[in-house]
C-alpha cells in the first residue's frame, strides 16, 4: 500500500524556526527506509513523506517523478521548504512537471548510482537520468566519500562521451554542491531489540548479505573450508539462490529489522563480497552488535574500519586471502588497541549525531536559499 506519511521532529536542540521538508523515495525500503524514519524520528524539523514500494529501480527512474508529481497537485496546499528526494527517480521531470518545487531548495541523497561504468561504451535508455538528476538539484549528498568520488568520475566520463553536453559541461557545479553525509541509523535500537535475552553468540556462525555480493567468490571460499572440514553456519540476508547449498544456513528477511539484529547479535563474524559497494548499513550494525568483520578492501570498507583493524579484516577480492581472513579468526587470537577509533567511527552514524548533521545542512540550505531570493 501506498501511504503519505507527516512526522514532527523529536526537538533535539531545536531552532526558532522548524522547517517544513517534503521527502520523496521513490524506492522506500532497506537503508532509504531505515534512514528516512530515523531522520523523521530524530529531526527538529517537520516532515512530510511521500513514497512507493521498492521494485524495479528502473521504473522507478522513468516514471516515479510522474506518480509524485500527480500526488503533489491533488494534495491540499502545504509549505514547503526544502525538498528531499533519493536518486532513484529523474529531479529534472519532476521539475518540469511541478515548475513551483523547482523554485525550493532541494537535496538528492545517492544511496547508490545507476550510472555507466567509466569504461562503458554502450548507451542505455537510463544512463543520464542519474546525471540530469544531479544537475537540477541544489545539493547532491553521498553515504560514502568513495561514492562521492565514483559518481564524479563516472558523471565526467558520461560527460565525454556526450558531445552535445561537454560543450556545457555540468562537472564543475557537480563537484561543487557534492557532500558527504554519512545515513543516520538507530544504533541504540541493535541492543535495545535484544534487551533483557540471551543470545550466545556463535564464533563459526557467519552473517552475510547477499544482495550485490560476488556469489561466485563465497561459494569457491566457502567450499575451501568445507572440503578442509572447516565447521561453521551462515546467516544470510538477501536473495541466495546462487549460494551453495553445501553450506548449513538459514535465512533472514531483508524486511524484518529486528531478526537482522537478532542475527547480528548471535554471528561471530560479518563477512561482505560486496566488491566496490558504495555503503554497508549492515556492516555498521553488525560492528555495533559486536560481530568481527571481514571485508573486501575495496568501496566504502576501508573508510568504515579504523586503520588499526585493516591488516585483520580487508581482503584482496581473492578467494584464498578470503579463506585465510577466516581462519586467522578461528584460529589466532584477535588484534586489540582498536576499540576506541571504532566506537569513534561508530559514533558519526548515531541517530541523534547524525541526524544534528542532516539538520545543521538543510537549515543551512534555507538560509542560503532565503537570503538569494
Amino acid at each position: 500500500m501506498i501511504e503519505q506519511t507527516s512526522a514532527r521532529g523529536a526537538g533535539f536542540g531545536a531552532m526558532s524556526t522548524q522547517l517544513d521538508i517534503l521527502a520523496l523515495e521513490p524506492f522506500y525500503g532497506g537503508i532509504r527506509r531505515s534512514m528516512l524514519e530515523t531522520i523523521i524520528r530524530c529531526s527538529r524539523h517537520r516532515w512530510t513523506m511521500l513514497k512507493l514500494p521498492p521494485r524495479r529501480i528502473e521504473r522507478r527512474l522513468t516514471a516515479a517523478a510522474h506518480w509524485f508529481a500527480e500526488q503533489i497537485s491533488r494534495s491540499t496546499a502545504r509549505r514547503i521548504d526544502i525538498l528531499f528526494t533519493s536518486e532513484a527517480m529523474n529531479l529534472a521531470d519532476l521539475f518540469r512537471l511541478t515548475p513551483e518545487l523547482s523554485r525550493k531548495p532541494s537535496v538528492v541523497y545517492f544511496h547508490s548510482n545507476q550510472l555507466p561504468d567509466p569504461t562503458s561504451r554502450r548507451d542505455t535508455p537510463l544512463d543520464l537520468v542519474n546525471l540530469n538528476t544531479a544537475t537540477a538539484a541544489g545539493e547532491i549528498w553521498f553515504n560514502s566519500l568513495f561514492h562521492l568520488r565514483t559518481f564524479l568520475a563516472r558523471a565526467s566520463a558520461l560527460v565525454e562521451r556526450h558531445m552535445e553536453l561537454s560543450t556545457r559541461n555540468p562537472m564543475p557545479e557537480l563537484a561543487a554542491k557534492a557532500q558527504l553525509i554519512l545515513p543516520p541509523l538507530d544504533l541504540a535500537a541493535v541492543h535495545e531489540l535484544v534487551e533483557g535475552r540471551t543470545i550466545a553468540r556463535q564464533k563459526r556462525t557467519i552473517f552475510i548479505d547477499t544482495r550485490d555480493a560476488d556469489i561466485a567468490l563465497l561459494n569457491a571460499a566457502l567450499g575451501t573450508l568445507h572440503r578442509r572440514n572447516e565447521k561453521f553456519s551462515l546467516i544470510t540476508v538477501g536473495p541466495a539462490k546462487e549460494l551453495s547449498d553445501h553450506f548449513p544456513r538459514r535465512a533472514v528477511s531483508e524486511i524484518n529489522e529486528t531478526a537482522q539484529v537478532e542475527a547480528l547479535h548471535e554471528a561471530g563474524l560479518i563477512v561482505s563480497a560486496k566488491i566496490a559497494a558504495p555503503a554497508d548499513h549492515h556492516l555498521v550494525r553488525g560492528l555495533a552488535a559486536g560481530c568481527w568483520p571481514i571485508v573486501p578492501d575495496t568501496g566504502v570498507y576501508p573508510e568504515l574500519l579504523p586503520e588499526s583493524m585493516h591488516r585483520h579484516c580487508l581482503y584482496d577480492g581473492s578467494h584464498d586471502i578470503l579463506v585465510s581472513r577466516l581462519l586467522d579468526t578461528w584460529h589466532l587470537e584477535r588484534p586489540g588497541g582498536y576499540m576506541d577509533d571504532l566506537l569513534r567511527m561508530l559514533r558519526q552514524f548515531e541517530a541523534i549525531h547524525a541526524c544534528n548533521s542532516v539538520d545543521q545542512r538543510l537549515e543551512e540550505l534555507a538560509v542560503v536559499h532565503s537570503v538569494g531570493r
